[in-house]
């Protein structure tokens, strides 16, 4: 269904709702920690799924045998880092009170209007039905915004404010070809199905290329002498204008920088064969600056942003109480965890304590008695009077 698509893009399995908060006294099942982060706890199932989680990703991706391996194993030693830095994170956007239950309200309603739902009631209702608890996914949602709100408000928004007219107008010249009106061309197709022999099929559309580059042939006539695809066929074959960004890779391969007036050899497709002739094509052109002022500032600050919240993270991690499980310490490459001495507690060392302090104690007492007893008594001069 389309609601499992959307919701998967919302991010639902992952993200902080899998961290533990120590000071919200939440029951979780009996786990292993990987890392302490100031009050916050990171579980090893957490550590766990997100692995699964980047796996998965890598392996939908077309990633396979070796590649995937190398991929893998690359990426992962990111996972602890990120966990970590989110939690500094979420922890720095309570600290600021950071109020995002408009944007998840929004958020939720798009998927609800664009899964063509009622009402909130009754996509909780279709979500529940696939396993899905949507007030995880508010959490999920939640701590996403939060994530972004403090970026924006701690890193960002200082960046953007600080753009003059001159960096702006540095960065539109050197990425022109990033604000263009798009390339768009028109074409009409002739398409010949694969049928049960696509040599055949190939042939067929061979001899139709021959007779549409000849003089004076009319290339719409043949459309509807010869294509098979009735849709386009009442229109004389004709398609578009459509941006050349937007055409299958083999069409647009063979239509991109071919004049008005090209006839292409047939082009392959899965069930049979392409030929187009150009009719119109528009060529990409810059937009000018002030029409794009603003997508400038914003490509720009999320450049230079990125930058400054690296080192708006590394303070965070500075400043921030870091324990990680000594198994663990080598997967996290940018935090480092504290250095803390264990020993273990038992009655004979509870017995050895207090002995300790007693002697210790005693010190005390008998160098506050040696210092009363060094102090002399103070002279007194006896003064007689004449009379």
């Amino acid at each position: 269904m389309k609601i499992f698509k959307a919701l998967m893009l919302l991010g639902i399995a992952l993200l902080l709702v899998n961290t533990v908060r120590a000071q919200e006294g939440e029951s979780k099942a009996v786990d292993e920690v990987v890392a302490r982060v100031n009050a916050d706890f990171i579980l090893k199932s957490v550590y766990e799924r997100e692995k699964q989680a980047l796996l998965d990703e890598l392996k939908q991706a077309g990633l396979k045998d070796q590649e995937l391996e190398k991929k893998f194993n690359e990426l992962k030693a990111t996972i602890l880092d990120e966990l970590i830095d989110r939690a500094l994170v979420m922890q720095r956007a309570k600290e600021l009170s950071l109020d995002v239950e408009p944007q998840v309200n929004e958020q939720l309603l798009r998927v609800m209007k664009e899964n063509n739902l009622p009402d909130l009631a009754v996509m909780e209702e279709k979500m529940r039905e696939a396993g899905i608890d949507i007030n995880e996914v508010r959490r999920t949602l939640r701590s996403r915004f939060m994530f972004d709100a403090v970026k924006s408000r701690e890193v960002f928004q200082e960046v953007y404010f600080k753009l003059t007219e001159k960096d702006k107008r540095d960065y539109y010249e050197k990425h022109k070809d990033w604000f263009v009106v798009p390339g768009e061309v028109k074409f009409r197709q002739i398409y010949i199905a694969h049928g049960k022999d696509a040599a055949q099929a190939l042939a067929r559309a061979t001899d139709v290329v021959a007779l549409a580059r000849a003089n004076g042939a009319d290339f719409a006539a043949l459309v509807q002498r010869y294509s098979e695809d009735e849709g386009t066929k009442k229109e004389g074959g004709l398609v578009g204008p459509l941006e050349f960004s937007k055409l299958r890779d083999e069409i647009r391969d063979a239509v991109e920088k071919a004049p008005t007036g090209t006839i292409t050899d047939p082009i392959k497709l899965e069930i049979g064969y392409l030929i187009l002739r150009v009719e119109e094509r528009k060529e990409p052109e810059p937009k000018a600056f002030d029409a794009v002022q603003q997508a400038v500032a914003m490509r720009l600050t999320e450049e230079r942003g990125q930058e400054k919240f690296e080192t708006y993270l590394q303070k965070l991690r500075t400043d921030a109480f870091i324990e990680i499980d000594p198994r663990y310490q080598a997967l996290a490459t940018k935090n480092k965890s504290a250095q803390i001495k264990r020993t273990q507690y038992t009655e004979e060392k509870k017995k050895k304590d207090k002995d300790k302090d007693k002697k210790d104690a005693q010190k005390d007492a008998q160098k506050d008695g040696s210092k009363e007893g060094s102090k002399e008594a103070p002279k007194t001069t006896v003064v007689k009077s004449k009379l």
